[in-house]
């Protein structure tokens, strides 16, 4: 989500919305935020490196660490074991003090409870930590998120689960397989027009919608076959980042019938609340498509996600799109963006 509207004050209220912005409550791993005048901006997370791979890991993220340009940074490190997280948490530091990017803080988070590295003062950080935030702690913090229906997994995995090949994808398939046998006996072998098969995206996308005929599934899926179509649709998902009116007539007269929702200034809670309800369309619709048609539909959905500034669940659709066909080059290319930290709006 657009996490850039968020103003945070304290390590307290940082904590209780990292779980929020990953969309999963993070183990094992080292978390960087950046802070710009008290609001987040690009978050990082990767999983704990081995000792003798902190220094790379660490060198790795420094482009695009750099090309945020934060005020400053905070350095997470989620830990089972205690240590466990200080040799990424002393590279992370080294190489960020190198190009004079400020670090506000270093949290270790191990056990449910939280603790400042750099932090001596017995009265705000007690040797034996605090207690971790709950949302209840700050309602004012997670509110947006709340409202929007947001709320982290338990992991990564459970995050993943939601993208992966779900029951529908059977009835899916058997649709799928009907449609192109009845393709391939047409006399003319032109099959559906555009229209026909975009004729499924307004009632996917429609606000009150929640759930998706096997048939639409299959229109929708063999709809972003078309190149013209699959780039409108990430053009109309995300303003900014492609441009509608560079596609023929045909395909920008489809999308004369999706009411564009948001805008590029797509952070006022309506814009949200839409946003969310098309992501979870996106997920439903991926999740029902088999392996061989899905590629194209989380590469979309992943598209999507990045714009809204959501690494972890765009990476995780992009794993199972490559999973799906290697070669997708709209993956790959989203794959490259999300490794440099390149937002889709500024490209």
């Amino acid at each position: 989500m657009a996490t850039n509207t968020i103003n945070l004050k304290s390590p307290h209220e940082l904590l209780a919305i990292v779980p929020f912005v990953l969309g999963f409550r993070p183990t094992n791993s080292i978390v960087v935020l950046c802070l710009t005048n008290h609001r987040l901006g690009l978050t990082q997370r990767l999983d704990l490196p081995r000792p003798e791979h902190a220094r790379q890991v660490a060198l790795a993220l420094m482009p695009s660490l750099i090309a945020e340009d934060p005020d400053g940074v905070v350095l997470i490190g989620y830990e089972n074991r205690a240590g466990d997280s200080l040799p990424a948490l002393e590279s992370l530091s080294a190489a960020l003090q190198s190009l004079k990017i400020e670090i506000h803080d270093r949290l270790v988070i191990r056990n449910g409870r939280w603790r400042s590295l750099d932090c001596h003062n017995p009265n705000c950080c007690p040797p034996q930590g605090s207690p971790l935030p709950e949302p209840a702690d700050v309602p004012g913090i997670v509110a947006e998120f709340v409202g929007q229906g947001i709320s982290p997994h338990p992991d990564r995995e459970a995050l993943a689960e939601q993208l992966e090949v779900g029951p529908e994808a059977v009835a899916v398939a058997k649709v799928l397989r009907s449609r192109q046998k009845t393709i391939a006996k047409a006399v003319d072998s032109q099959g559906l027009t555009r229209a026909e098969l975009f004729a499924a995206w307004p009632r996917i996308l429609e606000p009150d919608a929640t759930t998706i005929t096997a048939e639409d599934a299959v229109l929708a899926a063999m709809s972003l076959r078309d190149i013209e179509i699959r780039d409108g649709l990430v053009a109309w998902l995300s303003p900014g980042t492609l441009n509608l009116n560079e596609l023929s007539d045909a395909v920008q007269e489809l999308f004369c019938g999706l009411e564009q929702a948001w805008g590029e200034e797509h952070c006022d809670p309506d814009s949200l609340a839409a946003q969310s309800h098309a992501q979870d369309a996106l997920i439903r619709l991926c999740a029902m498509l088999p392996d061989h048609v899905a590629a194209p539909a989380l590469s979309v959905l992943a598209s999507f996600v990045w714009w809204r500034g959501d690494g972890a669940l765009a990476r995780i659709a992009l794993d199972r799109a490559l999973r799906c066909d290697p070669d997708y080059r709209l993956a790959q290319l989203l794959l490259k963006m999300v490794d440099l930290a390149i937002r889709p709006v500024a490209v």
